[in-house]
């Protein structure tokens, strides 16, 4: 089935079963995090866990899985994260609590560095130049797919059969990606990549990005103002500083900071760092609001979180074509300001919102994410030379992951500061409330925890509804206010898409020629010109 004709297709579908698997799992998960917080009584410092530990260890490994794979061989260093992807799926289905939840999401978070770098490293040098914008169209539209459909699929498994099943599903895709890529893919490398791996700039920045996210999650435990939150946050600008200085003086970094010069490249980062911000905070929070605050099952959930998603699969395949005819700029400019108008509309909600209320700004942000997620990764690998396809994947990569670890982080923190506030204004610290034991059980009390069920019976029955109305006001006034902070990343992502994503630079081309398609037929192609621009 496989020769030298179609090998470049069946590359592609095997690295788009990888990269299927993990955007499936992203939106999968985040819908069953209240049905998680039930059964295991996760505190909400577990629930946030749950993703940063995952996006942790995407952000802090994806560089260096790059660097493995332009060293070792793409397609070897692939299949490793695929076989660890399968096994922390197998310990968070069968994890008996919290924390062996987190540990096997660290487990899928070390297999996804290699899978979302090297598939899209394994599929731009497949493909000659003309065909590969087309392939890497595709690519995003897989990723689309499984976006738009995971919050249906995951809806129906966690509410039939339960959310232990959405990471047994993983096992016949990874299995299925690893025989085709197996069969498919060469072992290619960058042969000047080097033989090193900079140990020193991976240790800063894994340990710099984990001080700043730690006492951001932690900070509302541990106070503010207490020396370990900020010791930590010291220790990891430091480290981080650290970290630049390393990676300008070492032979092989795992950052090489010049591929910024590429004006597209920094541009699709920009944007990819502030719209992965918001998608991965919205995706946090709302299946949360919808289940907890308005009471929705998770099928019911899943539906109404489509919206979010599913444009991604009607754009996405348009991407390519709407960027030749009105470029780059103002395809991503356009989609970021969608992005900020979403994000104004979250900053409304509250406890008695309708999903009326909700439907346009899903719909706002589903459609910025195909106006600006295929145009980013197209116009960052076409930046660069095939030599530096796996390192430039990897720095893009990790700019996304850090985008979703750092901002739920912050998102977090201000999110607590305010839910704190609002609720000493709301409750006043009445007597019934004050015997009923400690603030982290009211903070249980809308995801329904055994010690908030047992808090609320043994009081009044009158006390007991106002404190569940008190509540979800609450997580309501927090939310909407902790959204200011997603307007003010995603103003800045417009400003930066603007200013550095050039027409000239992402969207000029050659004439039209026409190639055979491995189908037989002709199908135009495009060559894209890469240009640099000098910061």
């Amino acid at each position: 089935m496989i020769d030298e004709h179609n090998r470049h297709w069946w590359i592609l579908a095997g690295t788009c079963v990888g990269l299927f698997l993990l955007m499936l799992d992203s939106t999968i998960v985040t819908l069953a995090l209240p049905s998680i917080q039930k059964d295991l009584d996760s505190a909400d410092q577990q629930l946030q866990w749950m993703l940063n530990a995952y996006l942790l260890a995407l952000a802090v490994l994806v560089v260096t899985a790059g660097r493995l794979g332009d060293m070792f061989g793409r397609r070897t260093i692939f299949l490793a994260g695929m076989a660890l992807f399968g096994l922390g799926s197998v310990v968070s289905a069968t994890a008996p609590s919290s924390d062996a939840l987190i540990a096997g999401r660290v487990l899928q978070g070390v297999g996804a560095a290699s899978i979302i770098v090297l598939s899209l490293a394994l599929t731009s040098n497949a493909f000659p130049p003309a065909q590969r914008a087309r392939a890497l169209g595709i690519w995003s539209g897989i990723s689309a797919l499984a976006l738009a459909i995971g919050p249906l699929v995951g809806g129906l498994l966690i509410d039939s059969i339960g959310w232990r099943f959405i990471f047994w599903i993983n096992l016949p895709l990874v299995l299925l990606g690893m025989l085709i890529t197996r069969a498919a893919a060469p072992d290619d490398r960058d042969p000047t990549g080097g033989t090193r791996i900079d140990w020193p700039g991976l240790a800063t920045f894994s340990v710099g990005v984990t001080a700043l996210i730690l006492p951001l999650v932690q900070g509302r435990q541990w106070g503010w103002d207490s020396p370990t939150t900020i010791g930590l946050l010291v220790a990891s600008v430091a480290l981080l500083a650290a970290f630049w200085v390393i990676e300008h003086r070492v032979e092989n970094p795992i950052v090489e900071f010049p591929l910024f010069r590429s004006g597209p490249y920094f541009g699709a980062c920009a944007s990819a760092f502030t719209l992965l911000t918001c998608y991965w905070v919205v995706m946090f929070t709302q299946p949360q609001y919808l289940q907890n605050v308005l009471g929705y099952s998770p099928v019911e959930t899943g539906l109404l979180i489509l919206p979010l998603t599913a444009p991604m699969i009607v754009i996405s395949p348009l991407a390519g074509g709407l960027m030749r005819r009105v470029g780059a700029r103002a395809l991503m400019t356009f989609g970021m300001a969608l992005t900020l108008g979403s994000m104004l509309l979250f900053t409304r909600i509250d406890a008695h919102s309708a999903y009326a209320a909700l439907l346009p700004a899903f719909l706002l942000f589903g459609i910025a994410l195909g106006f600006v997620y295929a145009p980013m990764s197209t116009a960052a690998m076409t930046a660069l030379s095939p030599q530096k396809a796996g390192i430039a994947a990897g720095v893009l990569a990790m700019d996304r992951m850090t985008a979703g670890a750092v901002g739920l982080a912050a998102y977090g923190a201000l999110f607590a500061g305010l839910q704190n506030r609002r609720m000493d204004e709301l409750l006043s610290a009445p007597p019934e409330i004050e015997v009923a034991h400690d603030r982290g059980e009211l903070d249980g009390l809308l995801a329904g925890s055994e010690q908030a069920r047992r808090m609320l019976g043994e009081l009044p029955a009158s006390v007991a509804a106002e404190i569940e109305q008190v509540v979800r006001e609450v997580f309501s006034y927090a939310m909407a206010r902790a959204s200011w902070l997603l307007v003010a990343v995603a103003a800045l992502g417009l400003a930066l898409t603007w200013a550095f994503v050039r027409d000239d630079a992402s969207t000029q081309r050659e004439p039209e020629r026409v190639d055979p398609d491995p189908a037989g037929a002709a199908v135009p192609h495009h060559h894209w010109h890469r240009w640099r621009l000098h910061l």
